[in-house]
């Protein structure tokens, strides 16, 4: 057997965790526009969140998750489309250090049981009361489970409220202790052939990737001196969406998400 090696396209960095981009971004280009949302009930009108907007919300709810007993290490999961609160949630554990486990949102029961148990979750975010029904039918099953939370019920909203005395030297005091190789993303195979088999991901696992499509995507996403933009569509329970999402917030992309998958839904985001 020969072995083949090349050398790293990005240099790692040696310190920090995938939440740092945030607060970096927002300290470097605090007005960016970062993220594109529309409210409910207004499916063509994109509203702009900016980089120092985005984190204050990443604060926000990490004190609330805080509050809430999520500490560095738990394994908090969620189960919804691609959507903004799926952003805003993912960095808001990362920077409390918790880890990340995504699963998709049709997802069997089988499925949700197994990979909460494999994990361990102490808490799981779900998008709907559809889903609401699918986790509580195993809870009985999963007694380290504390915390089922619904996004189209006001979670994040809640979270954020429960946090409001939680001093920010405490979640800053979280996000410097994450460190490159702690635990960012358990991921977990579609199940399709047999059991969903995990595979759990550093911060620095992610980084790398996101660093070395960052510096390939430089010379092709938007003409000098523009914003490049991404619609997000694929789904962030799989590597490459959470890739794309990286590459959108650690590179000052500005991200929308569409969590309609039709092509009707895909192509109205495109021209909106």
């Amino acid at each position: 057997m020969r072995d083949f090696a090349l050398a790293p396209r990005t240099i790692s960095r040696s310190s920090g965790g995938l939440a740092d981009s945030v607060f970096e971004r927002a300290e470097l280009d605090p007005t960016l526009p970062v993220l594109a949302r529309r409210p409910e009930g207004s499916p063509g009108n994109w509203q702009e969140v900016t980089a120092v907007e985005l984190r204050d919300e990443v604060v926000d709810l990490a004190k609330g998750l805080v509050a809430s007993g999520i500490s560095p290490g738990h394994r908090v999961a969620i189960m919804a489309r691609t959507r903004y609160e799926w952003t805003v949630l993912s960095y808001a554990l990362w920077t409390v250090g918790a880890e990340v486990v995504p699963i998709y949102p049709t997802s069997s029961r089988e499925q949700v049981e197994w990979i909460l148990r494999d994990t361990g979750c102490v808490a799981v975010m779900v998008e709907d009361e559809q889903a609401v029904m699918t986790v509580g039918s195993v809870c009985a099953s999963l007694p380290r489970l504390r915390h089922v939370w619904q996004l189209d019920a006001a979670a994040l909203e809640e979270l954020t409220e429960r946090g409001r005395m939680i001093p920010l030297a405490t979640v800053e005091s979280l996000r410097r202790i994450v460190l490159p190789d702690s635990t960012a993303v358990i991921t977990y195979t579609s199940g399709t052939a047999g059991r969903p088999l995990g595979c759990a991901l550093s911060h620095r696992g992610l980084a790398s990737p996101v660093d070395t499509l960052l510096e390939g995507w430089r010379q092709v996403t938007a003409p000098a001196g523009q914003q490049p933009s991404v619609l997000a569509f694929l789904p962030f329970s799989h590597v490459y969406g959470l890739m794309i999402q990286g590459v959108c917030i650690r590179g000052g992309l500005l991200m929308a998400h569409e969590p309609d998958l039709s092509e009707e839904a895909l192509a109205a985001a495109l021209n909106s």
